[in-house]
């Protein structure tokens, strides 16, 4: 029983392990997309499907697992994006815990620190649109598209703030 527990433990802490190589991953897949953005270099940009490939293991954790072109809604942040993209977006933010099971807002206080690590340079917005974003799914009660809006209306109030919100070649 002693060798059963150690190697599913052992497991686990890859897990998480590999859960965080993946969070580091796609942060530094921002900011490179963010610094890309502000020099205005084409060469260094990202195209949709190097994106795509770095958010992709993700994936493999969710219920259902995602197909690419739902992949591709989430990343070009589509506002008419389909339910499974929806859910995929979901399940990323549950595997951030961004936003917890059952829950119908995001973390605020994890929210603003994303937020504050990739637009340092914007912390004085950052609380204002987490808190406000929050509210946004004002009668939703499907996890999926309270996590939607709450994202759509982040991007709508970041790019209104000016963020420097980093396009994706397609």
């Amino acid at each position: 029983m002693g060798l059963v527990m150690f190697v599913e433990r052992e497991k686990l802490t890859m897990m998480m392990m590999l859960q965080r190589t993946c969070l580091t991953m796609l942060l530094l897949t921002l900011l490179t997309l963010a610094q890309a953005d502000d020099q205005k270099e084409e060469d260094t940009a990202m195209s949709l499907s190097e994106v795509v490939e770095m958010v992709e293991p993700f994936g493999n954790g969710c219920e259902p697992k995602p197909e690419r072109s739902h992949i591709e809604e989430m990343v070009l942040n589509k506002e008419d994006a389909s339910h499974e993209s929806k859910c995929f977006r979901r399940c990323m933010l549950k595997q951030f815990e961004i936003m917890g099971e059952g829950q119908m807002q995001f973390d605020e206080a994890k929210t603003v620190d994303m937020m504050n690590m990739m637009f340092p340079d914007k912390e004085a917005n950052s609380k204002a649109i987490a808190a406000k974003c929050n509210q946004a799914p004002n009668g939703i009660t499907d996890e999926c598209e309270v996590c939607h809006a709450i994202s759509m209306c982040m991007l709508r109030e970041m790019r209104a703030a000016s963020y420097k919100i980093p396009e994706v070649k397609e």
